[in-house]
């Protein structure tokens, strides 16, 4: 019986205090969700009443690189990228990363000739297909500004052909189509530079910029990256520094071509090279922090917004006219 008492005099105060974190709980903010997929259908019909009609079309890829860094990381790296550009960008949506690029680490014969298990890809000719369905989805759904832009190197010149057919097909029913290069090819340019200005590693595949800024964006240590990455063995880039800088001085000056989409960032060839470490890697991620990684994030972020205002500052150009 003193049981039974106890317990009822007990539950009011269980109840007060379930009641009491509830009510300290934040509740969920549709107005905050940028993240297509995080919203029911009457949340997105409701944001795109609101104006919410720009949509990042964003690819990442599934490869390998090193033995490090997870085989995601171009997708986490794409949608945490995207989705800090369409906040800053404001009313601008992330649709659903697509996962598989075109020529994946360890599958491309031309690339770092890894053949570890985990990569991923899609034919180029198949990959611009996806691209084009997902526009047409999206421009189906009522989007009227469509960005598309991949984390990727492989598959950017079959984006931008989607981008620019798709802009045909939709214009003159409202809806616009852009391919965002800057996201990409002008962030590996700048963040080259970066390396080169702080006198760390430049380029690699897998190296300081992924590693460092999965560092920075991983929820809890290891999950991202594992901590091998500070002793890891690596080929390197076959440049130096200096090398490095005087081919960008020389690109700028229109004396060798520009970067090219999936051209990749390996080491140049070089006959007289030691065997290539088979581990999927390129360059040092030694040195890599995640206050490096801040940094990076912000440079391609910062990328992608200014890009984006100047294509739509330049249809409206052209709208006006």
């Amino acid at each position: 019986m003193k049981r039974t008492i106890a317990l009822l005099t007990a539950l009011p105060l269980v109840a007060a205090l379930a009641f009491a974190q509830g009510a300290r709980t934040p509740s969920m903010n549709v107005n905050d969700i940028v993240e297509l997929e995080m919203l029911t259908h009457p949340e997105l019909a409701q944001k795109m009443k609101d104006g919410w009609t720009s949509v990042l079309l964003v690819t990442g890829g599934t490869e390998e690189r090193g033995p490090h860094d997870v085989l995601g990381g171009h997708n986490i790296l794409a949608k945490n990228h995207a989705t800090m550009a369409a906040k800053k960008l404001g009313k601008t949506l992330v649709a659903p990363i697509i996962p598989i690029a075109v020529n994946a680490t360890g599958l491309n014969p031309n690339r770092e000739m890894a053949d570890q298990p985990g990569p991923i890809q899609m034919p180029a000719e198949v990959f611009k297909q996806v691209q084009i369905a997902a526009i047409d989805s999206l421009a189906r759904s009522g989007f009227k500004d469509i960005f598309v832009m991949g984390d990727h190197g492989g598959g950017q010149p079959q984006m931008k052909e989607a981008a620019e057919e798709m802009d045909k097909k939709w214009g003159e029913k409202g809806t616009h189509v852009y391919y965002v290069s800057d996201f990409y090819n002008k962030t590996h340019d700048d963040v080259d530079m970066y390396l080169y200005q702080h006198k760390l590693p430049i380029g690699g595949h897998g190296a300081m910029m992924e590693t460092s800024e999965m560092l920075y964006l991983e929820p809890a240590p290891g999950a991202y990256v594992r901590p091998i990455y500070k002793t890891v063995p690596f080929d390197p880039t076959g440049q130096t520094p200096e090398q490095w800088k005087a081919a960008r001085d020389a690109r700028d000056r229109g004396e060798t071509p520009a970067r090219g989409g999936g051209a990749g960032r390996g080491r140049a060839n070089d006959p007289n090279a030691p065997p290539r470490v088979n581990n999927g890697l390129t360059g040092d991620p030694h040195p890599s922090t995640k206050e490096i990684g801040k940094d990076l994030i912000d440079i391609t972020v910062n990328n992608t917004v200014t890009e984006i205002k100047k294509l739509l500052a330049e249809r409206r150009g052209k709208t006006s006219q």
